[in-house]
């Protein structure tokens, strides 16, 4: 069966910009080492802001009908995901924060755990990307994705990516794939670790809030 990596790029600029381009670059290695790849622009989606209800940690499913639902489809079927966001502001953009906020069941039940990832940030030069990146992995590890890597990289207009940067997409690309074929272990990052304890503080504590989170834990053992 062929691998499946999944790109996830969340800049406005859909499928012109620099984010897109490096993401696809990436893919397209992947690709050439046998995988089957398939890109997603979250502007080309509807999906709505999570609204705190917490339906999805208590009834385990998030009441709205938008491609949020198609999207985790996509998420649960892929071996490897990259997620890709341009600096704006200091940090991901609001497409990508918005997807990000409505994965919260993923964080709390990390039902993506086997899989790999990887992060990908563009910037103009102001901020820090690799901040960026750190989060976007921090992410990938929340729901129990293991990161292989990041990359950053500088561009302000689209199409002014130098080669380098392109080199290193296609080397994360590739990476990806050899680290799901070798079933690569990698150390838990300090801050997981940390975070992972304060959540199963929490969902044992608020076990009458969790309850789809619990019974996710208990059923594993973990708490």
């Amino acid at each position: 069966m062929r691998l499946k990596i999944l790109g996830i790029v969340g800049s406005p600029h859909n499928r012109f910009g620099n984010t897109y381009n490096l993401v696809e670059r990436a893919l397209s290695e992947s690709s050439k080492m046998g995988a089957e790849t398939k890109i997603i622009v979250l502007q080309e989606l509807n999906i709505g802001y999570c609204a705190g209800c917490g339906l999805c940690l208590r009834e385990g499913e998030c009441p709205q009908e938008d491609d949020m639902k198609s999207l985790l489809r996509d998420m649960t079927t892929a071996d490897g995901i990259i997620l890709g966001s341009p600096l704006y502001y200091l940090h991901v953009t609001a497409q990508m924060k918005t997807f990000i906020d409505r994965t919260l069941a993923l964080g709390h039940r990390p039902r993506l755990q086997g899989k790999y990832g990887a992060s990908v940030v563009v910037y103009a030069g102001v901020g820090d990307p690799h901040v960026a990146a750190e989060y976007l992995n921090g992410v990938l590890r929340a729901w129990g994705v293991t990161p292989v890597g990041k990359l950053c990289a500088y561009a302000v207009a689209p199409g002014e990516l130098d080669e380098e940067s392109l080199r290193n997409a296609s080397a994360l690309g590739a990476e990806l794939v050899q680290a799901i074929k070798e079933g690569r272990k990698y150390p838990e990052a300090e801050d997981h670790e940390r975070v992972r304890k304060m959540l199963v503080k929490l969902i044992r504590d608020r076990r009458d809030l969790l309850r789809a989170d619990y019974d996710f834990w208990e059923n594993r053992g973990w708490v």
